[in-house]
């Protein structure tokens, strides 16, 4: 048995190549060439067991992501098995691995976009994935001013990043101040309720809710939806039964029809997904891209060929 852990992943993996896998996976599911398995829960007293995967044929690998939730803390792994005769290839730890698969989605869907004209992020949160989207946001090199939203210690992680790009001025400050000032706008938190007031937003702004996988939570408001022109997801089926951020709107606000999703976008079939005025990426989290990132990982790792 092959078992891979966390600080392997950590000294394989990159932000950059890891986006740029992502980006590749999505592009194979638009193509017919990868498949999303939807994530399914089941729930008993204070535990929820989680299962999400996918198949990737370019990658020749497919697995499922099977995880546990107690009290609000998770614990991955993702099985691995051959594309090709379905063989058990290995299990990997998938704490690291989650990491950077969401912060690599949200930069290719923010990408996306169009690449940023704006200089300036905000960051809602301060936690492990706040951290992560933060650092790979700053690899494109586009920002200059960086405003940090938070209840936590937002000037402890502005003074740590603040290190290693002097080029960025980092702030902390409250959403009121942050938003009308912000060209891309990331929400990383566990709130239930939306975070800003969308009316708030610039006539171009890109934001990206990615703190809530559950249908009853939200970071984002009405405003800012009914102010979209554009609504990404990673995966509709998924999107519709988990992205609280959507199915909590009020009827009418969002129409699934016009609701694409990333893969879509990168190859030029999205028809309704204008490039102006302001994006909202909506994500929930797919097995699909853990399954292209952990494919890449056991490569590296074992030397084997994809």
């Amino acid at each position: 048995m092959t078992l891979i852990t966390d600080e392997q992943v950590r000294n394989v993996l990159t932000l950059r190549e890891s986006s740029d896998v992502v980006r590749d996976a999505f592009v194979a599911a638009a193509r017919g060439q990868a498949v999303t398995l939807p994530r399914s829960r089941t729930n008993l007293d204070h535990l929820t067991l989680s299962v999400m995967g996918g198949i990737v044929a370019p990658a020749g690998m497919c697995g499922a992501k099977v995880y546990s939730t107690n009290a609000g803390q998770f614990d991955f792994v993702i099985v691995l098995f051959d594309g090709k005769d379905g063989h058990y290839l290995a299990t990997i730890q998938g704490n690291a691995l989650t990491e950077f698969r969401t912060a690599a989605t949200t930069r290719v869907a923010i990408e996306a976009q169009q690449p940023p004209k704006g200089s300036t992020l905000a960051i809602f949160g301060t936690g492990v994935q706040a951290r992560a989207h933060l650092a790979t946001m700053l690899e494109l090199g586009v920002f200059r001013r960086v405003f940090i939203v938070s209840r936590g210690d937002g000037a402890a992680l502005a003074n740590d990043f603040a290190k290693s790009h002097p080029e960025v001025e980092f702030k902390t400050a409250d959403a009121a101040t942050a938003v009308p000032e912000s060209d891309v706008i990331i929400t990383c938190t566990r709130s239930a309720t939306p975070l800003f007031d969308g009316n708030l937003l610039k006539a171009d702004a890109i934001v990206a809710a990615i703190g809530s996988s559950k249908p009853q939570t939200r970071e984002i408001d009405d405003v800012t939806l009914q102010r979209a022109t554009r609504i990404i997801v990673e995966h509709k089926e998924q999107a519709r039964k988990e992205a609280g951020d959507l199915v909590m709107a009020k009827d009418g606000i969002v129409d699934w029809d016009r609701v694409v999703e990333i893969g879509d976008v990168l190859t030029g079939s999205a028809a309704n997904s204008p490039a102006q005025g302001i994006g909202v990426y909506k994500s929930v989290g797919v097995g699909l891209v853990d399954v292209a990132l952990s494919a890449l990982v056991y490569q590296k790792i074992t030397g084997a060929k994809g």
